[in-house]
């Protein structure tokens, strides 16, 4: 048996946003931070990252409200969730290969049960969104205590910078950072 099979590293990175239509928060998310775009479809409730592994899996990671920072998952399981009727698009980020992306899956390690979610953030990221980047003020940091969109922020940062001219790290959402992404991934394209 060959060694890479046995520690399968990470050779591509992805990134994903989910809506589940089913549920009140995501609503609530988009109606706060999302169909900014003229076609609208920066309409997502929630992020995550995953990766490609050197064995051929996919695995991915995400920030719940009601577990915290977890993962690896299979990606079968948010294929099940969008033939639930929920809504996904995954995003493969061509920038980052091994060894970058084996680092990121190294902190996503390291983070699976050690970085709680923040709930309170949301009323302050809605906060931020409704008054706060009106006068260029923001909310206080917390890099312990994260949601789905900051720590995909944090992870994948400094390689891809997700917030935008508004926001920290505790302000990116869901929204801000497609947007940013779709920005990232234009000019990208340009320069091809």
């Amino acid at each position: 048996m060959n060694k890479e099979n046995i520690n399968p590293v990470a050779i591509k990175l992805f990134l994903f946003w989910s809506f589940d239509p089913t549920s009140t928060m995501p609503k609530l998310t988009v109606r706060v931070t999302g169909r900014q775009l003229p076609d609208k479809s920066d309409s997502w409730g929630h992020e995550g990252l995953g990766f490609e592994l050197s064995d051929g899996t996919l695995e991915y990671y995400e920030c719940l409200f009601s577990d915290g920072f977890r993962g690896p998952k299979p990606i079968e399981k948010l294929m099940e969730f969008q033939k639930a009727g929920g809504r996904v698009d995954i995003q493969v980020v061509d920038s980052l290969k091994c060894p970058e992306a084996q680092q990121i899956r190294n902190t996503c390690q390291m983070w699976v049960g050690q970085k709680g979610y923040y709930a309170w953030q949301l009323v302050l990221m809605w906060y931020f969104e409704r008054v706060l980047r009106f006068y260029h003020k923001h909310i206080p940091p917390s890099p312990n205590r994260l949601v789905c969109s900051e720590a995909v922020a944090r992870l994948v940062w400094p390689w891809i910078d997700l917030r935008d001219e508004d926001r920290n790290f505790d302000e990116v959402n869901p929204n801000s950072a497609y947007r940013k992404w779709l920005k990232i991934k234009e000019a990208n394209e340009t320069t091809d």
